[in-house]
């Protein structure tokens, strides 16, 4: 365990440890992120990347896989791929991120589609998880609170939904046919059949902060959320020649 953890960053790396998630590795940065990444996927893997701007957010990652051979990064892009599709594609491997996790070790996440949460509980053999320190948050309770109260409606609004969320900033639990929260997934332990392993950045990545925090540390949390979402966005709808 390396020694400049803070005392929540500790309770979280034991606690997912004892939760059987393996390895569970703690680096310092989006840097260091990538480089234990690369040591946890193999040349050539058959590699799928559940939507994530965690990952997105870390300079060179994909490209580095793509070069080593694996198969997966670029074709797990609605750009190039049908959504009919991307449910038929099997993977060896996942690499994404979580919405949270709790100080007990568990793993809280809610989908619209329910790709990203299905996968990383069966089907892959091994699943590979970015999680920032920004996703730290007291237990399952205040897990599904700040996904509904901050990520739900910055996320429903970043991607233009029409969610009264998107509008407000506040969850109406609404019926509405865009909502980005139908699916809500509590890993307790590692699943029966499925590899977890789990790379701890003492770092923010991702969307995700605590309402009371400085300001400033949530705007920039917000923006490079945002210019990210643009960029996939961008890549997705490519101007016309």
């Amino acid at each position: 365990m390396a020694a400049n953890m803070d005392e929540n960053m500790k309770k979280v790396f034991e606690a997912l440890k004892a939760n059987h998630f393996d390895p569970v590795e703690f680096v310092e940065d989006a840097e260091a992120a990538k480089n234990k990444i690369l040591e946890l996927i193999p040349d050539g893997t058959n590699l799928g990347i559940a939507g994530s701007t965690t990952v997105s957010q870390i300079d060179g990652l994909r490209e580095e896989l793509i070069k080593r051979g694996s198969k997966g990064p670029d074709a797990s892009m609605l750009g190039e791929r049908t959504l009919e599709d991307l449910m038929r594609i099997p993977h060896d491997m996942i690499l994404t991120s979580s919405n949270a996790v709790t100080m007990d070790g568990k793993l809280v996440n809610v989908d619209g589609t329910g790709n990203r949460v299905s996968s990383m509980i069966f089907g892959p053999e091994k699943v590979v998880l970015i999680i920032g320190r920004n996703k730290i948050v007291r237990d399952v309770h205040e897990a599904i609170k700040r996904i509904k109260s901050v990520i739900a409606p910055f996320h429903a609004r970043a991607l233009q939904h029409d969610t009264p969320c998107a509008k407000t900033g506040i969850c109406a639990d609404c019926k509405s046919t865009e909502r980005v929260c139908n699916v809500t997934t509590i890993i307790d332990k590692k699943p029966t059949y499925t590899d977890i392993a789990i790379v701890l950045v003492n770092e923010d990545l991702g969307l995700g902060w605590d309402p009371d925090w400085e300001e400033d540390r949530r705007e920039k949390i917000g923006s490079v959320y945002l210019a990210q979402v643009q960029r996939l966005i961008d890549d997705f709808n490519p101007p016309e020649e």
